[in-house]
């Protein structure tokens, strides 16, 4: 009998989502945009999965789906180990798992009704759940925003009284009102001042460790995400290309493209400023049409001749080749990606024992890189 501790609370199984596209004289599907194409990780109660990528990515496709907004087109979701595509006969269970699934939008000002103030705006999901009644309403409310750091005066109040940062924290505060135990927080600081977002960033941490929530964190910046997060997935043209524990995607990528995202970010040192940095060059492929082998080949300076014929899955990374974790990391999230070439080079790296493969000038390069990130830990 499995332990209902080692369930995690999200799991998600070769999750796809296609999108038919019209054409024709005669309305027909002519073809599909595969938004999320195959996407497989899970989520243990109490911790943050923050999901990475460009836009048009999948990113936030795959949160609404985990919330319901959306049907999969192919692959299983399961809430605390319930597939959730197998209850949707039964409304009052579907009821129920939806007001533990909760969403906090990227603009905050769209996802909240202009034409209601906020009393009406936190109450009446509260009410229409039966979460709270019309005698303890009110009081918390008040509760509600105590915790996400806004004054009582703000309930007769509408939307566009506030400031972005503020509406966010009333976001929040309606996420939080149908007492959630997991949240699909979708480029939540997105919109904000780079001051506020550190205090959202803050909030949803306090948040988290107060109340116990599971989060799935979709954002741009690696920095933003990794002070969240748990584990880290690196999205790419609707598959995922590296996942593992965050802090060790973020000091140690493995995946050409999560090198990319780390050497877009500013450098705030002065001192670094003329620092070379090898940015992405060309276009980001078509979802539509996406090309054939591995989707990252035509932007990749290690790509090998069969990167444009196979499709690489996602592999762990040996524990001898990983440089060592502290103690307080994670050891169940194993860091995994989907590009053979750098794992090979790494082994070669690594181990003396095992005959170099023959290396173009691209190769070299990333061997190169592999030494000098050992080196500076």
């Amino acid at each position: 009998m499995t332990d209902a501790k080692n369930i995690p609370l999200i799991e998600v199984h070769n999750l796809k989502k296609y999108y038919p596209i019209k054409g024709g004289v005669i309305t027909h599907t002519t073809g599909h945009i595969k938004a999320v194409d195959g996407v497989s990780f899970s989520i243990p109660k109490g911790q943050t999965l923050g999901l990475v990528g460009e836009s048009g990515c999948g990113k936030s496709t795959i949160g609404r789906q985990l919330v319901g907004l959306e049907t999969p087109t192919e692959g299983t979701i399961c809430y605390n180990g319930c597939d959730l595509a197998a209850i949707k006969k039964d409304k009052k269970q579907l009821r129920q798992i939806r007001t533990k699934l909760q969403m906090v939008f990227q603009d905050p000002y769209s996802s909240l009704n202009p034409r209601k103030h906020i009393f009406e705006i936190l109450s009446q999901p509260m009410l229409y759940h039966h979460i709270s009644t019309k005698a303890s309403v009110e009081q918390d409310i008040l509760k509600l925003l105590d915790m996400v750091g806004l004054p009582k005066t703000v309930l007769g109040r509408y939307p566009h009284e506030f400031s972005g940062g503020q509406r966010q924290r009333i976001a929040i505060a309606k996420a939080l009102s149908l007492n959630p135990e997991f949240i699909v927080c979708d480029e939540p600081v997105s919109a904000l001042d780079v001051s506020i977002q550190a205090q959202i960033l803050n909030l949803l941490k306090e948040l988290q460790k107060e109340l116990g929530l599971t989060l799935l964190f979709v954002g741009h910046g690696l920095g933003a995400v990794n002070y969240v997060s748990d584990q880290i997935a690196v999205m790419y043209l609707g598959k995922i290309v590296e996942i593992g524990a965050a802090k060790e995607v973020f000091r140690h990528p493995v995946h050409p493209y999560t090198k990319a995202l780390l050497e877009a970010v500013p450098i705030p040192d002065t001192a670094q400023k003329d620092k070379e940095r090898r940015l992405l060059q060309g276009e980001i492929g078509s979802n539509t049409n996406p090309p054939a082998g591995c989707r990252f080949h035509n932007r990749c300076p290690y790509a090998a001749e069969r990167c444009a014929q196979e499709m690489p899955e996602l592999m762990e990374i040996s524990s001898r080749l990983q440089p060592e974790t502290s103690a307080n990391e994670n050891p169940r999230c194993t860091h995994k990606t989907a590009c053979p070439i750098m794992l090979e080079n790494m082994r070669n790296t690594k181990d003396s024992t095992i005959p170099k493969m023959t290396q173009s000038t691209a190769d070299s390069v990333a061997t190169e890189n592999i030494q000098e990130e050992e080196a500076h830990g």
